[in-house]
């Protein structure tokens, strides 16, 4: 059985690692050296659960250090994880473009009974009302009070003219992709294999890039995890392995992450992985 991606682990679960690894965490920051039975058996309580379990997650969370170390493995798939067929998802993606996304402003309820009743039609057992709100959630906010004429939404997802600003360095980090101004060439039939993609992570505070990343492909949520990793991190290692003499001197974790509403910046990952 494989490990679940962080977006798809359940709420619930993902709610309990959390709270585990915030406990964790305090209780190994002021005990950098041995720990005592006695000071184990505290922290069960604390979390509610029996010794052993506690010396165990001690263990995975200093192997690990995150929190998906520390998520429940419940045997068979994971309880968010999207299992619908093609089909299905086909009809509720139809349905949604057709009927709901329309100045009609029907009701979600109104979509729940059209997707189910379409699914019955075609011949399939109808998706649950839950699964029917998810995908409708995965659509743009501003795209779909465009498309409902919801005018009062589209005004405030809006940018507002004026300055950002911050008033200490890591307060706030912007992060974006662009496509770089530059051609990658084969390097033997010196024929263009095209444009780099560059993720960058800047400091509103001091306009510093705090990390990037250079990539052949698309956007993804591994790119921006790679870039947020570049951009947390010490870059002492990084710079001496390129023998770049010259100081790069930003490292931590931001405050406060400002993206647009890219999908990979929407993402249950991307939130999660914060």
């Amino acid at each position: 059985m494989s490990d679940p991606f962080p977006d798809e682990v359940d709420e619930a679960l993902w709610d309990e690692a959390c709270r585990r690894a915030e406990a964790i965490r305090e209780f190994l920051k002021h005990r950098p050296g041995k720990m005592t039975a006695a000071d184990v058996a505290l922290l069960a309580t604390e979390l509610v659960i029996s010794r052993a379990t506690a010396y165990r997650l001690i263990k995975l969370f200093r192997a690990g250090g995150t929190v998906m170390s520390l998520v429940d493995r419940k045997r068979g798939r994971p309880e968010g994880h999207r299992v619908l067929d093609d089909q299905r998802e086909e009809i509720i993606r139809t349905t949604i473009s057709r009927y709901y996304l329309t100045r009609n402003r029907p009701t979600v309820s109104q979509l729940v009974r059209d997707v189910q009743t379409n699914c019955m039609s075609a011949g399939f057992n109808p998706p649950h009302r839950r699964t029917i709100k998810a995908r409708l959630e995965d659509i743009d906010l501003q795209k779909r009070a465009k498309r409902r004429g919801e005018d009062e939404i589209v005004k405030k997802t809006q940018a507002v003219p004026g300055v950002f600003a911050a008033s200490r360095p890591l307060q706030v980090v912007q992060v974006d992709h662009t496509k770089a101004d530059i051609f990658v060439v084969d390097e033997e039939t010196r024929q263009p294999i095209g444009r780099p993609w560059l993720t960058l992570a800047m400091d509103v505070c001091s306009r510093m890039v705090t990390g990037f990343y250079l990539t052949m492909d698309a956007p993804s949520r591994l790119s921006t995890s790679l870039c947020l990793l570049h951009s947390v991190f010490d870059k002492s290692a990084w710079l001496r392995e390129r023998e770049i003499t010259e100081p790069w001197p930003v490292a931590g974790l931001p405050e406060t992450l400002h993206v647009d509403n890219g999908a990979d910046f929407r993402s249950r990952a991307f939130k999660r992985g914060c």
